[in-house]
């Protein structure tokens, strides 16, 4: 699920890695923390560049956290845990201080003494350091230990007499009762082997390497937050920094890049009973990585049309031309990388690709970076409209969104032409939704319905070089036959959708690992009664690929 974006080495990260920072420090409330959790192997060169960003002075501890009990697998000392840095953007941090249970045998050999009541307590010292005056206890006027002094003011020692709280030994020394169910616990400190890992068996575990145990980000939260404060993760993976957020009554904000730990994040928190909450892309990812590289949109239509076999017609319609496996002479259009392939646009080149170049185009094939919503619906019509008069077959096709890791690796035109054989444009997904049911209610409202009729994955995106992956492809096949809602890993409905922003009010998921189960295909729900309303679903696929379809009701 997820892959090394920064896979160019220890630079590449670091150079990542540094003004993100940069970024984070000027966001943080000035009692606010950042905690980085690192491996060992890289920790040292991420804590000089923390040290320069928010100071040495800022710094406030360097936590080990022991992943694991032992290695055996290695020669030398084995490596069993993870560093988590721990710097403050001001000199006053928010700071609660977090416990760990007694030790059971610490506290059969401290807290020894009984009271009438049952309650388990211990002595402690009445001094601390540094010199101070006399104190009256009990009648008596006694000086405090030579280099200390008593503990509380008079008025103090005088209420905590009177409460019991205060006992004299045989040697006339003032003692203080700690009673065993008034302390919190061990103050916690800089290392940390309470905390196992997500494991296999465990109930959060979402199959992810990277996934983050509860426990940790709770201890973390709870530290250096407040309930109502801003909590924020900008590599949130797998959701667990917001998901514990939620559940201690923080806000939150999460980044990710991958589409399926956004995935996955989602799920969680909806599971977890989060109060409603926005999923938004900021900015478009593959326009920026262009701009950002110096590239320009059309340099980038010309290598995807590369990469995909095709030589580019010209420098910025964004076609190519293909000879095809079956020998069919192919019209390859390319969309923009920071909108979705419209079905209008696809009916114009399917138009054009008739008569373009001479003799025309028997096959138009697009590669999308996106699609609008009712995509396949909406060209299905339009291409009706020209029933017997148009010859040309349309195929719909998703640059992988992993295309950037295949373009750094690539230095020249040769590395290009290399790279075409490894990078797969799988074809679009085919969602289509059944005609919505509409019941009136004798209370006034209305219960709809609305189901998935049919989910084609038009390509599996499994490898079948070894035996595995070809038992793999076509156990999936055959059960996709019989059932294809096991392609499906998260199904949504708007009820009352405004043609801008998605609103997830009714949703299904597959789960992961164990808790996986076939979801439903038909959603129903009970709405306040409407003469017209738009109905919109979206789909998400075991494979992050993402369909999307509106339907209307009256009108």
């Amino acid at each position: 699920a997820y892959k090394d974006t920064w896979a160019g080495g220890t630079d590449s990260y670091l150079d990542m890695l540094y003004p993100r920072l940069q970024l984070m420090k000027r966001l943080l409330a000035e009692n606010g923390s950042i905690y980085v959790h690192i491996g060992p192997n890289i920790a040292h060169y991420v804590r000089a560049i923390m040290d320069e960003v928010f100071s040495t002075e800022r710094f406030q501890s360097q936590i080990v956290w022991q992943r694991v009990t032992a290695h055996s697998d290695r020669q030398g000392f084995g490596t069993n845990y993870d560093l988590i840095l721990h710097y403050s953007r001001g000199d006053r941090p928010l700071w609660n201080p977090q416990y760990q249970p007694l030790d059971e045998k610490y506290v059969k050999t401290h807290y020894t003494q009984m009271d009438a009541t049952g309650r388990r307590y211990q002595l402690g010292d009445a001094s601390a350091a540094g010199p101070g005056p006399a104190r009256w206890f009990f009648g008596q006027l006694l000086e405090p230990p030579p280099g200390t002094h008593w503990r509380w003011s008079q008025e103090e020692i005088d209420r905590l007499c009177a409460q019991g709280r205060i006992v004299m030994t045989r040697g006339g020394r003032p003692r203080y009762k700690r009673y065993l169910d008034e302390i919190p616990g061990k103050v916690v400190q800089s290392i940390w082997a309470d905390i196992p890992p997500v494991n296999s068996q465990a109930l959060e575990d979402t199959r992810f390497d990277t996934q983050k145990p509860k426990a940790l980000l709770e201890r973390i939260i709870k530290a250096s937050s407040n309930p109502g404060d801003l909590v924020a993760d900008f590599f949130c993976g797998s959701g667990t920094t917001l998901v514990v957020a939620e559940e201690l009554g923080r806000r939150w904000i999460g980044c990710e890049l991958g589409k399926v730990g956004v995935q996955v994040t989602r799920s969680r928190l909806v599971k977890a009973g989060a109060r409603p909450f926005l999923i938004e892309n900021i900015g478009n990812y593959q326009r920026e990585m262009i701009y950002l590289t110096g590239g320009r949109i059309w340099e980038m239509q010309h290598l995807i049309l590369k990469l995909y076999g095709a030589t580019p017609r010209d420098k910025l319609s964004g076609l190519g031309v293909r000879r095809a496996e079956d020998g069919v002479e192919e019209l390859v259009y390319v969309g923009y990388p920071d909108r979705p392939v419209t079905a209008k646009k696809v009916e114009e080149l399917a138009l054009a690709a008739e008569k373009m170049d001479g003799a025309g185009y028997r096959r138009l094939v697009v590669l999308g970076w996106d699609y609008e919503y009712n995509y396949h619906e909406a060209l299905e019509a339009r291409l009706r409209a020209h029933t017997g008069r148009l010859k040309v077959q349309v195929a719909s096709r998703d640059v992988p969104p992993d295309i950037y890791d295949y373009l750094k690796k690539a230095k020249s035109a040769e590395d290009i032409e290399a790279l075409a054989d490894k990078v797969q444009f799988f074809e679009r997904p085919y969602l289509r939704v059944g005609k919505p049911q509409v019941k009136a209610l004798s209370d006034g409202r209305q219960e709809v319905s609305i189901a998935i009729d049919r989910y084609v994955l038009m390509d599996i995106p499994i490898s079948r070089t070894t035996k595995q992956g070809q038992a793999s492809y076509e156990t999936l096949l055959e059960l996709a036959k019989d059932n294809f809602a096991v392609l499906i890993d998260y199904w949504a409905v708007d009820w009352d959708y405004d043609g801008f922003t998605f609103r997830s009010q009714w949703q299904a998921f597959r789960g992961n690992g164990k808790k996986a189960r076939t979801v439903p295909t038909e959603a129903k729900e009970v709405l306040e009664a409407k003469p017209k309303r738009t109905l919109a679903v979206r789909v998400v696929d075991i494979f992050g690929n993402d369909a999307a379809a509106t339907v209307e009701i009256g009108g």
